[in-house]
């Protein structure tokens, strides 16, 4: 491997390094609490809403839309994510569901419910903070918003064995309120700022936005911690069958992610995309579809269960794909497509 540092990476700052340390200090917040406070705690699930908005804000500020053109041309990286994410992944939860929950049907069936639904928004902010490809990211959204729509009862049908009706309205107004208010608005700002300015650098150079997205990220976590922690302090059992399946997806999706990109010769850009693209998950979706879908509350705790155990996972792989940006290989132009 190449010891040169690619022109993609950025030198990790003070902040970079501590990152991960505040954010699992964020979750250690929020479960005390839940401990501490559960009544408090537990009223506080606007708190995520509301800072998972700030956070897609800040992250579409650094976006150019010229860019994003170009990221539709990605046929590479953009196959192989939706191959992952459509084709690979569901699979992957059957077959982990069958080795671990055979005995638990309820349990393997939000299992699948929960790993078939990639992230339509939260993948943005950890690409974002890894250095990755947000504007490939963004191009990627409209994929990964039709494809589950369409495909989400089918997966349930063919793997869990019954047929699901999907509320489609309760998805249309979670990307219109957390992906497009937001990109609305972040566009918005930057036309004000580059009229007034005159100038067509962005935001983001002009601005704090690291510290702005860390501060605003580690609010989400210790409100969603609060918010769920009673869920998950008073049911361990469920937690603990959680854990091995869980641990194994992220584990199988990360090295296969990893493997493909040194394959395909993707950028390191491109490859932390891949990675945050393929094992985040849509909890908001999931969860929608196991409350109105299904009577057996397991279902639903089960994809309440999944954020905690991803959560410490991305930002632990967070922390080693900024390892390994310095130690990535460039590619050339030619390889990106």
């Amino acid at each position: 491997m190449p010891n040169d540092r690619p022109p993609e990476a950025k030198q990790l700052g003070p902040l970079d390094r501590m990152q991960p340390v505040l954010l699992l200090g964020a979750i250690g917040i929020g479960l005390l609490l839940a401990e501490l406070t559960p009544a408090l705690a537990s009223r506080l699930g606007w708190l995520v809403s509301l800072g998972v908005f700030v956070v897609i804000y800040l992250v579409m500020l650094g976006v150019r839309e010229r860019n994003i053109l170009e990221a539709f041309r990605q046929r590479r990286p953009t196959i192989i994510a939706l191959a992952l994410n459509f084709l690979f992944t569901p699979l992957l939860a059957w077959g982990l569901g069958w080795l671990f929950l055979r005995d638990h049907p309820e349990i393997w069936v939000g299992l699948i419910l929960y790993l078939v639904t990639p992230c339509i928004g939260w993948y943005l902010v950890f690409t974002d903070l890894a250095g990755g490809d947000v504007e490939l990211g963004v191009s990627l959204l409209v994929w990964n918003i039709l494809l589950q729509i369409l495909l989400i009862p089918l997966y349930l049908w063919v793997l869990a064995g019954q047929i699901v009706a999907l509320d489609l309205g309760i998805i249309l107004r979670s990307v219109g309120l957390f992906l497009v208010l937001p990109y609305a608005l972040a566009w918005s700002t930057r036309q004000i700022f580059a009229a007034r300015t005159g100038s067509d650098m962005g935001l983001a150079e002009h601005l704090p936005l690291g510290p702005l997205k860390t501060g605003a990220l580690m609010l989400v976590i210790a409100a969603m911690f609060a918010s769920q922690g009673s869920v998950l302090l008073y049911n361990p059992g469920v937690i603990l069958l959680m854990i091995g399946p869980g641990a194994a997806f992220f584990v199988v999706i990360l090295a296969v992610a990893l493997t493909l990109s040194r394959m395909a010769n993707l950028t390191y850009p491109q490859t932390a995309l891949l990675v945050f693209t393929t094992m985040a998950r849509n909890s908001e979706v999931s969860l929608a579809v196991a409350v109105t879908a299904f009577a057996s509350p397991l279902i639903a705790l089960t994809v309440v269960i999944g954020p905690a155990i991803e959560l410490p996972v991305l930002i632990i792989v967070l922390n080693l794909l900024k390892r390994l940006q310095t130690t990535w290989p460039p590619t050339s132009p030619s390889s990106d497509r």
